[in-house]
């Protein structure tokens, strides 16, 4: 029966319930586009940090004499994601050869399971000898695609005269562009280890009849790092540099970061002050919608409602306002936000989301809503409604 009443009284006042719900449309619809700026723009910046592996490379600039140990300790370190060893720089140049087409002085770059760069190209499973991989740029301009075999070559100087050792390899999968920018090739840790072999002198398998092993080996000159987080990128500079010359990202994390932390408080600092804005334009908005009812409120307690009653009714009456302005706040914001990003999608790039909400913070926006709304609405009806005086309310009649 108190429901009915409730929307039998909704309905009678449809007029000033129109206004009141368009109110309170105009706080929540603004605020609802706020937080998803706040929220979009900040965890765009944070992503575009975290999926862009070079900015969890450490990179060594020079040659070192790295045995088992430090490659032991690089194991052990939690901070650390993937490490491999690497030869000395001028050992892992190459040429490629496809359908007569030459690429000269490739970088070889070893690799193996985990590497960030082939993760994050969407290619699955692990280098053979044989195989290898092709930085984007290079593919497109050999037009080589996965699958076909294309020669490795590199050369010598033996005895005074120039050796070429030629090896067929099969492209395995492209790395994308984004991640690895310079023409290279990847392949798997003992290729490399073999090239270094063959231009030092020795006949090593793969390039050539494995006659003569470099059994000697202890030490490797550099490594490719990379670390699991943006937090781990400073923990391990710092260790690192200590001891060796390094370059890393760090800077630049940093500087984001700090834009990140800037947007974020300038926006959070907005949107308290918008959500107090709103709290106080909906306290007033629900004081007078009730103060106009007042007279209502006296005539239902002279035909026999009791607090209870009138305090469902109010509840009722405002669950369904509150509920109904932020329905309408929602399309409105999704409209809105569709406008955001389609005109910065042309600007920062398609995959670029500036307003962005996920359904747990719209469910946490109605919640809060029809809270807010309750709550203000369940204090003004006891200290107002409740406890007016019949006859001095019917007398203003």
């Amino acid at each position: 029966m108190i429901f009915k009443l409730s929307l039998s009284s909704l309905k009678f006042e449809y007029l000033v319930n129109i206004c009141l719900i368009a109110s309170m449309v105009s706080v929540i619809a603004p605020l609802m586009l706020l937080f998803s700026l706040r929220f979009g723009i900040v965890s765009n910046l944070e992503e575009k940090l975290v999926t862009d592996p070079k900015n969890l490379e450490i990179r060594m600039m020079s040659g070192y004499q790295l045995d088992n140990s430090f490659f032991e300790e690089l194991k052990n370190d939690p901070h650390i994601d993937f490490y491999i060893p690497l030869t000395r720089s001028l050992s892992v140049t190459a040429n490629v050869n496809f359908k007569g087409k030459m690429i000269t002085n490739l970088e070889a770059i070893p690799t193996k399971a985990g590497d960030p760069l082939v993760i994050k190209s969407g290619i699955e499973g692990e280098l053979q000898d044989d195989e290898a991989y092709l930085s984007e740029q290079i593919a497109q301009d050999l037009n080589i695609k996965v699958g076909d075999k294309f020669k490795f070559v590199i050369s010598r100087i033996k005895e005074g005269r120039t050796q070429n050792a030629i090896v067929q390899l099969t492209l395995k999968g492209i790395i994308k562009k984004e991640y690895l920018k310079y023409k290279s090739i990847l392949i798997p840790l003992t290729p490399l280890i073999y090239m270094e072999d063959f231009r030092d002198g020795y006949e090593p398998p793969i390039f050539s009849d494995g006659s003569n092993l470099n059994e000697q080996r202890k030490y490797f000159a550099k490594a490719r790092i990379y670390v699991k987080t943006l937090d781990d990128v400073e923990i391990v500079d710092k260790k690192l540099r200590a001891h060796y010359q390094i370059t890393s990202a760090l800077e630049s994390i940093n500087n984001l970061k700090a834009i990140c932390n800037v947007l974020d408080f300038i926006l959070t600092v907005i949107s308290l002050v918008s959500i107090f804005g709103g709290v106080i334009a909906i306290c007033g908005l629900i004081w007078t919608n009730l103060s106009r009812l007042e007279k209502t409120f006296a005539l239902l307690k002279l035909t026999g409602l009791n607090k209870k009653q009138i305090m469902l009714m109010v509840i009722f009456e405002n669950l369904i306002l509150s509920t109904t302005a932020y329905a309408i706040a929602l399309g409105l914001f999704a409209t809105a936000k569709a406008l955001f990003n389609h005109y910065f999608s042309n600007i920062l790039g398609q995959n670029t989301l500036v307003s962005l909400l996920t359904i747990n913070h719209m469910l946490i926006g109605f919640a809060l809503s029809t809270t807010i709304c309750l709550v203000i609405s369940i204090l003004i009806c006891r200290f107002k409604i409740l406890n007016l005086n019949i006859a001095n309310s019917l007398r203003r009649m």
